[in-house]
């Protein structure tokens, strides 16, 4: 793939191609300098199959607030390096929530 995303969405590499093969992703913000690994998997079952490219970031970053600095990485893990204890960011469950507000009667 080269260096510099093609303009044509579809011919960039997608979360679901990662996901297909068994890629990590890797968020990084430059602004705070927080660093997040993610398996392509988890965050396209987030992402619920919908297409996103995965060299554009999906969220802004928790610390800072802000996507402006967000970088996305994708690489295939080494052996050596899960063996190693690589931490990876993982998905524990999905939380539906009610939002209230007030209104006069």
């Amino acid at each position: 793939m080269p260096a510099v995303p093609s303009s044509n969405k579809f011919a960039n590499r997608s979360i679901s191609d990662c996901a297909r093969d068994q890629m990590l992703i890797t968020m990084r913000c430059n602004c705070c300098r927080r660093q997040v690994v993610f398996w392509a998997e988890d965050l396209d079952r987030v992402l619920e199959g919908k297409f996103h490219e995965a060299h554009k970031p999906i969220w802004p970053c928790s610390n800072c607030r802000t996507i402006d600095y967000m970088q996305m990485r994708w690489s295939i893990p080494a052996a050596s390096e899960i063996a190693a204890g690589l931490t990876v960011r993982r998905p524990v469950r999905k939380i539906t929530k009610w939002i209230w507000r007030d209104e006069r009667a």
